[in-house]
């Protein structure tokens, strides 16, 4: 019974470890954010600059919560678990004590003289042989039921014990939870503030949209030095050209899954930006969606970069090959790595939030230079 119990909670187990060590890998990426915002506390001029460290550290303290909360779900689910291994545990306990104390109030009355008194009187050798037989098998069963019942108590002190822990390590959580919750107000006000001040000052809105130009012209130059280096490996292997229209993208064009669930918060073009209050040129789609939503590769392909991106936030580029790219950006998590093959359909990251909400940025890329998202995606009714 005790190994079967250990076979079921084996998966459970295996699970909590990757979680925690999910949460121990966003909380140093939390703390390295922070140590960095205070390096630069006062010295940074780059208002985008400012923006995306707050935006990543909001980002990331919301991750830890959520880690806490499903870490806080797990104990009070093992402890609501041990209570019932206890009751059912102490009820047998009980059960058997009663049994044993029969038992013994029996071999008191009797006595184990009698018992071999009455073995001897019977004058058949084989009913006397089924008699030592039937004997020595009620003693087995009472050094069995004794056996048990002190592994019952010990069962008992150990689950006692685990309930502890387990009742201390949320008392923890909680406070740590606390924490986090007063961590991520005083970030979000921090970042509010810094968009009120790109709201009201003129200079930082002219100020922005010139870095988040600029941010576009480095971006761009990165997915166009990754086509360079596509077209030239392809003539290096003297490899043929792929004929028009036999990549996946041109022939589902209109007809590919969108990225996330959600509704179009921005469309492609110059746009005036809801949240710096500023023109700027859109290169691709934002979807409003949830924070943590899954996002999916439209497409198969290989994996092209999958790093943090000034003005982008976490961002995924998959490369589909014959030109064509797809970009995610301002991720939560991305669980793809650079060079990773990718299917369609496969969930490469999660959608971020953000002060506006969680919002993911979705690019198509043709010949490295941006193309309208909704050309290509499924009409939406």
């Amino acid at each position: 019974m005790v190994l079967a119990l250990l076979a079921l909670l084996a998966l459970p187990l295996s699970a909590q470890r990757d979680q925690e060590d999910e949460l121990k890998e966003v909380r140093r990426r939390l703390a390295d954010a922070r140590a960095r915002a205070q390096e630069l506390k006062g010295q940074e001029r780059s208002i985008l600059g400012q923006l995306e460290r707050t935006a990543e550290e909001v980002n990331l303290t919301r991750q830890v919560l959520n880690a806490l909360r499903a870490k806080e779900r797990r104990l009070n689910d093992d402890i609501k678990r041990l209570d019932g291994q206890l009751l059912v545990t102490e009820s047998g306990l009980v059960r058997q004590q009663a049994v044993m104390q029969t038992r013994l109030r029996e071999i008191y009355k009797r006595g184990r003289v009698q018992e071999w008194e009455y073995l001897l009187s019977e004058r058949s050798l084989a009913e006397i042989a089924r008699r030592y037989r039937f004997l020595s098998l009620i003693a087995q069963q009472d050094r069995r039921l004794y056996g048990s019942i002190k592994a019952e108590k010990a069962g008992i002190v150990r689950d006692k014990a685990d309930r502890e822990g387990k009742l201390m390590a949320l008392a923890e959580v909680k406070g740590e939870t606390e924490h986090e919750m007063e961590n991520l107000k005083t970030d979000e006000a921090r970042q509010r503030k810094l968009l009120d001040k790109v709201r009201r000052e003129k200079d930082s809105k002219e100020a922005l949209a010139k870095e988040l130009a600029a941010a576009a012209k480095k971006l761009q130059k990165m997915i166009e030095e990754l086509e360079r280096k596509r077209k030239a490996e392809l003539a290096s292997r003297s490899a043929p050209r792929p004929l028009p229209g036999s990549n996946y993208l041109e022939k589902n064009q209109g007809s590919l899954d969108w990225p996330c669930d959600g509704t179009l918060y921005s469309d492609f073009g110059l746009k005036k930006h809801a949240k710096y209050n500023t023109f700027i040129q859109n290169n691709g789609l934002d979807i409003l969606s949830r924070p943590g939503a899954p996002v999916r590769a439209v497409a198969s392909g290989r994996i092209a970069y999958a790093e943090r991106f000034l003005g982008y936030g976490n961002v995924v580029l998959v490369d589909h090959q014959s030109g064509y790219y797809t970009l995610y950006g301002n991720l939560a998590e991305m669980l793809v790595a650079a060079g990773n093959p990718v299917a369609n359909n496969q969930v490469i990251g999660t959608v971020g939030g953000t002060v506006d909400g969680p919002i993911l940025h979705f690019e198509v890329r043709k010949g490295g230079k941006p193309v309208d998202p909704r050309e290509w995606l499924k009409r939406r009714r």
